[in-house]
Parts: structure tokens; sequence; C-alpha cells
């Protein structure tokens, strides 16, 4: 482990930092991914545990990801994903990285490439990647990913603050106003955290919304469903282009959505959700959420 133990607060300690020779240091090891959350069939979130070179054993209700984008190649079934989130071993430091990756279902295989950009800690200037190979625990109902993983990191150990650390804080900032907006019922501070142009879509349903006037629309018939809505943050992950934070829905199903049939019954629910967006110059290109439709129904009393 580098500079553990350090005072980063210590002159001495700053100042050899400064004159010191930036090395590129190894990382191996192996890891397992988790699937915590899947909506439709798709994992959407997850944890990770194993050990890491330089990193130590990972600490795994704090080590997360969280999926962007994934896509299926249907003439060979291999799935295309990209995710973002963080590790976090020793001294509850977090590393925040971006992973792209495959996985060949006929053949249970999953390769890819992950990028380092900072985090927290001794990791705040770290930079770095490493590639990774491994296979699923079932290729068609994964719970489980083992992988073997290698590559390189630099900067450990740098503590001063930059610009990166800013625009984190920023999305982090962002994030938690998007789910004010929500607790709130405040439309007009929801649509002020979009971009001109953006696009917000509700998994679960299959539903895009790309103007400010629709997005207020579904926002307000949401609302008018569940009229003592309210929304609690349970964590928020950011890093320098994306944000995500996991939420629970809390409400008692008085008005429903008869037109949609649901129906008002009085029960009161608490339902987990994500929303993973992309942040670009204080505001958000593009929000995903993620809620089981399932499960919803089962809370509120429509469906045994």
């Amino acid at each position: 482990m580098i500079f553990v133990g350090c005072d980063r607060n210590d002159s001495s300690f700053n100042e050899n930092l400064k004159s010191a020779e930036l090395k590129m240091v190894p990382i191996t090891g192996k890891i397992q991914s988790h699937v915590t959350e899947t909506v439709n069939g798709i994992p959407v979130f997850g944890t990770l545990s194993g050990n890491l070179s330089h990193l130590g054993k990972l600490i795994t209700d704090k080590s997360k990801w969280y999926n962007i984008s994934v896509e299926l190649d249907e003439q060979t079934f291999t799935i295309l994903w990209k995710m973002f989130g963080s590790v976090c071993a020793a001294n509850d430091d977090f590393l925040n990285y971006t992973l792209t990756g495959s996985f060949s279902i006929p053949d249970n295989k999953i390769s890819g490439q992950v990028y380092f950009d900072g985090g927290t800690g001794r990791f705040c200037q770290a930079q770095g990647s490493l590639e990774f190979t491994g296979y699923a625990d079932d290729p068609m109902n994964i719970t489980t990913m083992y992988m073997n993983i290698e590559g390189m990191i630099t900067n450990v150990g740098l503590y001063h603050d930059d610009e990166n650390s800013i625009i984190i804080e920023q999305n982090e900032s962002i994030a938690n106003l998007f789910i004010e907006a929500w607790d709130s019922h405040d439309s007009e501070l929801l649509t002020s955290l979009f971009a001109n142009e953006f696009i917000y879509t509700t998994v679960t349903t299959n539903n895009f919304y790309t103007d400010k006037d629709a997005l207020v629309q579904y926002f307000n018939n949401t609302l008018e469903g569940i009229p003592d809505s309210r929304f609690d943050i349970v964590s928020i992950l950011a890093n320098e282009q994306f944000a995500a934070v996991e939420w629970i829905w809390k409400g008692t199903n008085t008005v429903g959505w008869p037109a949609l049939g649901i129906p008002a019954t009085d029960i009161y629910f608490e339902l987990p959700g994500i929303s993973v967006m992309e942040i670009d110059n204080g505001k958000i290109n593009w929000n995903n959420e993620y809620w089981d439709w399932n499960t919803f129904m089962q809370l509120i009393g429509v469906n045994p």
C-alpha cells in the first residue's frame, strides 16, 4: 500500500511528494462483480469484491458499479456494455473508474478495459488503466462475474486538489438537486438541471422525454398519482462525466392512475430506484431512470 499511514497535512510530507518521481505501479488481482439490481433483465447496479495489489481487499458495500449502456449483438450474441463506479479499499479512499467490456454468451467469456481517473484521499490524482478477462456464473442469468485483472496506475499518494475534484463535487451536487426536485415536487428545479438538448429515459417503461414541457408533464403525472410522494437519497457516486444516485420513493397510493388501470389502494410503499446521468458543463445531457415495475405493483397492492 502506497503512503498508507502518512499524514498528508505534514508539510515535510507534502514537499517530498512534490519532488518525488512519479512511477507507474502494476495492479493485478482477482475480483468478483455481483449483480445487485436488474431491470427488464438488464444488470443496472452491483458491487465488487476481491483483492488488488497496491489497493488491498475491496470493501464490498462501498465498491460499486452503475450501468451506463448495454447493447446486444444479435448475430454473435455478444453483450457490449459501459459502466462507471468506484472501488474502496483500506483507509476508505475511493478510486473512480469507467469500464467498457464485452460478454460472449455462447462462449461465456468476459473481456474489457478499465480506466482510472482520480478519487478521494490518496487516489485523488490517480490515473491508469487495466484489462480484464473472465466468465459468469450463469451466462443466461448473471449474478456474479469472475475476473482476472492486470494494469498500471500512477500518481497514487498525491493529495492536492485540482479542477477534477471541483467538477466531481459539482456533479454530486447536481445529482443531489435532482432528487431534491422530486422530493419537493419542484418541476422548475428539475428542468433547470438539464441542458437545452437532453434525453430522459424511464428504462422500466421504455419512455423517452426530450423537451422540458414533456418532462414536466411526466413529472406532474407521476406525482399526481402519489400526492404525498417523498424521495430519500441512499447514496451518490460521481466522477468528472457521470453521476449515479440510489433513491427510495416513499408514498401512499391514494389516487393511483385509473386511466392506466392502476387504481388507488391507500397502501404505503417504499420503492428503491437508481438514476444514472451524464453531466457536461454543469447540465444533465441524459438521465436513465431504473426501477422495477413488478415490485412497484406489488408494493402498492395492485398485484399479489
